[in-house]
């Protein structure tokens, strides 16, 4: 209060962190004689073991299984179907023990761990009892029916850290990194901010590289753990969705059925290949075809454009080729540096002009109107967005009578 005043806002974060347990007295009755019919003979639950040997044929292979913290132990926590884990005696609920010799206490730890083996990958496991595993069950509907409310996944820990795959936790710049790639490649930055819980201040300061002298201050900013939560959520789908995928066309190939229809004619994965590239360049001809778009003026953000041309990228048989070749033959290194720039700092590039030409044609070729943002844009910025770049500093010089324009 002294260095701000009464007028500032403060924001506390608090981490709770467990109390160290204090170590029992060695000698609890000293004063009294012990004999043996004193000592109360207590045998501590023993929990059966077995051992699951799994083995990935390489360094990068996954084993499908889903580790989760539960009541302090790990346990598996779900199986992908197809993968390697469900040929082997491993089931959901099982309490891992060790893996390779290894004790660990966390899911970031095992796989960590799992990751960095090749060959043979060695659970001691225990079966526990049912009662204190919630998605252990002998009917499979049960346990998919409370795997929702019983499996918690990493992300979801109270304590969860993000780490590399050298088990080292990640710095604020790369997370901030990860956030801005999915941020372009997924949904509007408003419903990713409404998803991660945090307010809109606090989020800009996250991802204003300069707020921070070190970027290890950024820690204490939510937007870190919220984005780094939601983008542990966001690979795990993915993985798991490419996985299903991959798993459902080994299926297919094992019954014959691609076969089948490559014999039949019905898909012909070279062929298809050639029409998607085929019909990407009819579309670009059609989009050149139309007339009366001026790239004297610019309604569209930088942002704006990199967003369209990512999306229009992943179009089937768009290649970077034809895109450039529709941008008037521009470098692939200018093209490179519009989609890498910040903000409006690509604004002179040749990049900017030729994209939003593109884009216009595209639109009115759909029948498309005019967004919102695109509206809000022509009313603020009448004659369009500068097509220069701002030069740092410097001073503007005027005659009497002249007023400066910045």
């Amino acid at each position: 209060k002294k260095e701000y005043g009464e007028h500032a806002r403060y924001t506390f974060n608090f981490v709770k962190k467990p109390r160290p347990k204090k170590a029992a007295p060695a000698m609890v009755l000293a004063s009294a004689p012990v004999t043996p019919d004193t000592v109360p003979m207590t045998t501590p639950p023993v929990r059966p073991t077995s051992t699951i040997i799994i083995t990935k044929e390489s360094k990068d292979s996954k084993l499908g299984i889903v580790i989760v913290l539960d009541g302090g132990r790990l346990k598996v926590g779900s199986i992908l179907p197809g993968s390697v884990s469900t040929r082997s005696d491993l089931q959901v609920g099982m309490i891992i023990e060790s893996i390779n010799g290894h004790q660990v206490s966390t899911s970031a730890e095992a796989v960590v761990l799992i990751d960095a083996i090749e060959g043979n990958v060695t659970f001691v496991v225990s079966t526990g009892t049912p009662s204190s595993v919630a998605d252990v069950s002998s009917n499979n509907g049960d346990a998919n029916q409370n795997e929702d409310s019983a499996v918690t996944m990493p992300w979801e820990e109270e304590h969860f850290v993000p780490v590399t795959k050298a088990g080292k936790q990640k710095s604020p710049n790369v997370i901030r990194s990860e956030l801005q790639k999915y941020i372009d490649g997924s949904r509007t930055q408003t419903n990713i901010i409404d998803e991660m819980g945090v307010n809109n201040n606090t989020f800009r300061r996250y991802m204003n590289p300069r707020t921070y002298k070190d970027q290890w201050s950024a820690l204490q900013n939510g937007t870190y753990r919220a984005a780094a939560r939601l983008l542990a959520k966001a690979k795990f789908e993915s993985d798991m969705a490419k996985k299903s995928g991959s798993a459902k066309r080994k299926a297919a190939a094992r019954d014959g059925n691609t076969a089948k229809k490559v014999k039949c004619g019905n898909e012909n994965p070279a062929a298809s290949n050639a029409s998607a590239k085929e019909d990407a360049k009819l579309l670009i001809d059609r989009i050149q075809a139309v007339q009366g778009v001026s790239d004297k003026e610019v309604y569209d953000t930088c942002p704006q454009l990199v967003a369209k041309i990512k999306k229009f990228l992943t179009r089937d048989g768009m290649t970077k080729a034809n895109l450039l070749r529709a941008f008037g033959n521009i470098n692939s290194n200018s093209l490179g540096r519009f989609l890498s720039g910040k903000g409006q700092d690509q604004c002179a590039s040749v990049t900017y002009k030729a994209a939003y030409v593109f884009f216009e044609k595209l639109r009115i070729m759909e029948g498309k109107p005019k967004t919102k943002a695109r509206l809000k844009n022509e009313s603020e910025q009448i004659g369009g967005f500068s097509l220069t770049k701002r030069r740092a500093g410097g001073w503007v010089y005027c005659v009497p009578g002249e007023q400066p324009f910045f």
